[in-house]
């Protein structure tokens, strides 16, 4: 029993969590209904939640009530920030194919988000132009969230933010131009320059941003002509960036007046509720084409919006070109998503989204114990996580070849050298237990493998030099007898143990003649018997 009343309710909860009966991500009982079953004031419940928060193991969410968290026994993968600069060879399409196998993986993977909320039995033309004027007034209020102020005339509605992206990169810039990208990011973003022709330059961000000396130098000593900016929570590592980054950007771009592109899919997803700034926030000179949206699996449930800010002459008649509306159902959708209480809401969506991603964090981390690591995300789609080892290229094409929706490879969002250690995951994942069961067989098999080779190879040297040797010391009429004795020998050393337990059999029923040979060839000089010495000491 507990010294203290309140410490009975952590008793309870560590006991819930040895039997499974709450796992991360699950919601925690009311405090009136925990009181009630346990028969404690509801004082006492509320201490014993606080103690819980404190320790990491519940933590509460306004108008939700309290959750519980993942406490992770492995220390955090270190996401450090590039030294250099990376140049990406200009491989035309091939990576943006490579990119669209894993467009699924980079998506929400919801079967009911942004469906319409109401079974549509005819269908609806898009509406040409911007899209509805109610639908724009409701994104400029959630804009106003971000700290964006923006005029719902100003706004444009499109069915794809990659669509929005191409076309301001094609109006922007042209074919050759070098194009300033901080990675790790959305790989779409990095394959749709490559496949337009464009040069691409990318910086790494660590946890805590990018180094902006080698930014500025890149932007003083190379041509560069559009920055693209990852926003908050980005793909794949979810990190928030800091206010202060935040105005070193804007700093930089006052400088420069360079056209800036803000690709922010992801900043409704953040894992705690409180305020944030994003770079548009803070772009008082209209500097920056603001691209953002919501995405789903489902065919025609994705939506975006673009703030062209200065450019807007310029975007405009290629929005217009491009034929992005949503139709009445789409609009629909969105409106009521972006809407606070609705039952679809963005809010509601990015509670369950992190709900899920501690269950899908719980699971890897069981699975694979110390094979893997976590980046400390604080919001975003998918959690970046570190291999011990790389895998296999024939284990990476087998897991991908069953795992496209559901995993990145590192390789295709980081330009690092540790970017075959990276991989991706989606945290929407209904059921993560098959990738987690793939991923532990891969790299126990890999590990084997390299465990085999390495005592292969020595004892492979070892007996070709015994071989050499052998047959350089050993006389002409004994050769044959030699080389067999060899033969043994090496087949005995790489045999398993029973084959090695056969052998001695063989050779204890071997007939005596062989003995005798043996015997012959054997040194004649006596062993050395340490008891020998000790016996002379002490009886003279």
């Amino acid at each position: 029993m507990a010294d203290f009343l309140y410490k009975s309710v952590v008793d309870w909860f560590l006991g819930q969590m040895s039997q499974e009966a709450i796992v991360p991500g699950d919601k925690m009982p009311s405090l009136r209904a925990l009181s009630k079953q346990l028969e404690l004031s509801l004082n006492t419940v509320i201490h014993g939640y606080e103690l819980l928060s404190e320790d990491g193991w519940i933590e509460s969410r306004p108008k939700s009530g309290y959750f519980v968290c993942h406490r992770s026994e492995t220390k955090p993968a270190l996401l450090l920030a590039g030294d250099a600069l990376r140049e990406l060879a200009n491989d035309g399409t091939k990576p943006a194919w490579s990119c669209l196998a894993h467009r699924a993986a980079l998506v929400d993977q919801s079967d009911t988000f942004l469906s319409p909320p109401t079974r549509q039995e005819e269908v609806h033309l898009p509406v040409l132009g911007k899209g509805h004027l109610s639908v724009r007034e409701a994104v400029s209020e959630y804009l106003k969230g971000l700290g964006i102020k923006a005029h719902a005339s100003h706004i444009w509605l499109g069915h794809s933010p990659l669509a929005m992206f191409t076309q301001s990169v094609q109006t922007l810039t042209q074919r050759g131009d070098g194009v300033l990208v901080l990675t790790p990011c959305d790989p779409r973003i990095t394959t749709t320059l490559q496949s337009l022709g464009r040069q691409v330059i990318a910086l790494t961000a660590g946890e805590r941003g990018v180094d902006l000396d080698l930014a500025i130098r890149c932007l003083r000593d190379k041509a560069i002509r559009l920055i693209v900016l990852p926003g908050q929570f980005s793909f794949p590592a979810g990190q928030l960036v800091s206010n202060l980054s935040l105005r070193r950007w804007l700093a930089i771009i006052e400088e420069t007046k360079l056209p800036v592109i803000e690709w922010d899919l992801c900043s409704h997803l953040a894992y705690r509720a409180g305020s944030m700034m994003t770079y548009k926030s803070l772009d008082s000179s209209d500097h920056i084409v603001y691209i953002g949206g919501v995405e789903s699996k489902g065919v025609g449930r994705s939506a975006s919006w673009c703030l062209p800010g200065r450019h807007q002459a310029l975007l405009e008649g290629a929005f217009l070109g491009a034929d992005m509306a949503l139709n009445d159902a789409q609009q629909m959708a969105l409106s009521d998503a972006l809407q606070l209480n609705s039952k679809r809401s963005l809010m509601k969506r990015a509670r369950d989204v992190w709900a899920n991603s501690e269950r899908v964090k719980a699971h890897l981390e069981t699975r694979l114990g110390e094979h893997v690591s976590f980046a400390a995300s604080k919001g975003g789609m998918s959690l970046w996580m570190c291999l011990s080892k790389p895998l296999e290229v024939a284990s990476m094409t087998a897991l991908l070849a069953s795992f496209r929706h559901a995993i990145v490879p590192g390789a295709l969002v980081s330009h690092e050298a540790d970017a075959n250690h990276w991989l991706a995951v989606n945290v929407t994942l209904d059921d993560v237990e098959p990738l987690a069961k793939a991923l532990a067989e891969h790299l126990v098999v890999d590990e084997v493998e390299l465990a085999v080779d390495s005592v292969i190879e020595p004892i492979n040297e070892s007996t070709d030099e015994q071989i050499v040797e052998t047959l350089e010391t050993a006389e002409p009429v004994e050769e044959h007898e030699q080389a067999e004795e060899i033969v043994e020998a090496i087949e005995s050393d790489l045999a398993p143990s029973d084959t090695v337990e056969a052998n001695d059999i063989k050779a204890s029923e071997a007939p005596p003649e062989k003995e005798t040979k043996k015997s012959r060839n054997a040194t004649a000089e006596p062993l050395y018997n340490p008891m020998l010495d000790l016996i002379n000491h002490d009886f003279g």
